[in-house]
């Protein structure tokens, strides 16, 4: 993959997923950590594992180095009975990862290990994709191509099944993708998410179309989705890219404009503040388009 997509990875991925350091069930029950990270092989969801898939799940688990409260690392037995804890609670997943916070679970993984942890899924993920004859030629992807297929992965895994998506991107058509990289179910995060692919699939024509620079990642500053994104990829904290004009992206659009010596107005489409991103965006090595 482009440099600039492993970059801008965690940043992408942290509003869509959270950064959680313990173990938890998320919606489907399956036992995850990290930014989304998943450490259960039970297949079918919300239901309990057989014994192999267990030790399956556990295998996965022991990949992380876990600590206790006082930043110990802890024993393969532990790792195990906090697994075991934490998938016989089924009935919380509906709540969410703060219903496994401390004092239910007792284990965690420092940001180190979060981060260590995603990259290496991120480029497993990377090596099962690119032996798939329609991804062959992923290297050569813009770079927005290859963070919304990527952003797939991350939540399908690599080995998805959309044959139409397939069809489009061997022959680098990427406005086709952009209209079939859609899954389901369409709610909460993964609506989110569908909206980003869409788009980067969409900017990933664009570039090709223009002769843009491919290993650049192309970000749009025509509306408020695009303005959210640039802010993400600035370090500043806009809330989740929804395309809403909300208090926390005012918020993040202020903090922007203060830094920059700007009217602190908060909004997204000051012809000002529209400049100043689009060369902070240049300068740190994207390509802008839409303004």
């Amino acid at each position: 993959m482009h440099q600039s997509v492993r970059d801008q990875w965690i940043r992408f991925n942290d509003p869509l997923e959270g950064r959680v350091d313990f173990m938890y069930l998320d919606q489907k029950g399956w036992v995850s950590t990290g930014i989304g990270n998943k450490i259960d092989q039970t297949a079918a969801p919300n239901s309990a594992p057989s014994a192999a898939e267990r030790a399956a799940s556990l295998a996965l688990a022991g990949e992380l180095l876990w600590l206790d409260a006082g930043g110990n690392p802890v024993s393969a037995n532990l790792v195990a009975a906090e697994w075991d804890n934490v998938k016989g609670r089924l009935d919380l997943a509906p709540q969410g990862h703060n219903a496994f916070r401390p004092p239910f679970t007792s284990l965690h993984v420092d940001d180190a290990e979060i981060d260590r942890h995603v990259f290496a899924k991120l480029d497993q993920m990377e090596s099962v994709l690119t032996a798939r004859p329609e991804f062959a030629d992923f290297g050569t992807w813009p770079a927005n191509a290859q963070l919304a297929t990527l952003s797939m992965c991350w939540a399908l895994g690599p080995a998805f099944k959309f044959p139409k998506l397939q069809q489009h991107v061997s022959v680098r058509s990427w406005s086709g993708a952009a209209e079939e990289c859609h899954f389901t179910p369409d709610e909460g995060t993964i609506r989110i998410r569908n909206k980003l692919d869409r788009a980067h699939f969409l900017l990933a024509q664009t570039v090709e179309n223009q002769g843009l620079p491919t290993e650049s990642l192309a970000l749009d500053l025509s509306d408020v989705f695009g303005v959210q994104g640039a802010l993400l990829a600035l370090g500043y904290d806009p809330g989740r890219q929804d395309g809403g004009d909300g208090p926390r992206t005012q918020g993040a659009v202020r903090q922007f404009q203060a830094d920059h010596g700007l009217e602190q107005n908060g909004a997204f489409s000051d012809p000002a503040t529209v400049g100043a991103l689009g060369a902070r965006l240049a300068e740190a090595g994207f390509t802008v388009v839409g303004v």
